[in-house]
Order: structure tokens, then sequence, then C-alpha cells
């Protein structure tokens, strides 16, 4: 039997922990334009799926009538919040691209 070489182990460790630090895991920058990017898609969204269960789990006119308000409340927020979001997150991406970028404009 062959046994392996001191440090082999240390060495694979560190390199899954490398591979894991640069391709695996997203920025707070990255996660919070994704996050945004998923708010205004499920914002968009709130006002049909809020008038479908008002009018399948409420009263027959006042249950359709108060989901598409609370569809449209929750939809707006969710949309501006999600907006919010993706340019909290562009401004940092900015931040961080600007360095490579600039030198190619000016």
């Amino acid at each position: 039997m062959i046994a392996p070489r001191p440090g082999w182990s240390a060495r694979c460790l560190a390199g899954a922990a490398f591979l894991a630090l640069t391709l695996g895991l997203a920025s707070p920058a990255e996660a919070g334009l994704i996050s945004g990017i998923q708010k205004i898609v499920g914002g968009i969204f709130q006002l049909p799926l809020s008038t479908l269960v008002g009018t399948f789990t409420g009263p027959p006119l006042l249950g359709t009538a108060m989901g598409a308000v609370n569809g449209l409340v929750s939809g707006t927020g969710m949309v501006l919040g999600g907006a919010l979001e993706v340019t909290g997150a562009g401004v940092s991406l900015a931040k961080m691209v600007a360095p490579y970028v600039l030198p190619f404009v000016f």
C-alpha cells in the first residue's frame, strides 16, 4: 500500500476551500442583486395571485376585491423594495468594477 505524502490532506483541504470561495459563494452585492430581481418578479405576480386566493378563500365578491387590494399593496411594496435593493447592489458592484473599466473609458 502506498502511503500519502505528508501535507497531502492539508493541500486538498486548501484547494477545496479555494474552489468553494472562488466559485461557490456570491458576494453580498451579487446576492443583493439576485434578491432584488426575485422581489421584483414576485411583486409582478402578487396581484393576480392574491386576487385568485381572495376569490377562492373569501366571500364571493368581497374576497376578490380584498384580494386585489392586498395584491396591489403588497406587490407595489415588493417591486419598490426590489428596485431599491437592485439599485444598492448596482452601486456596490459599480464601485468594485470601476477601477477596471475607467482605464478603458479615458
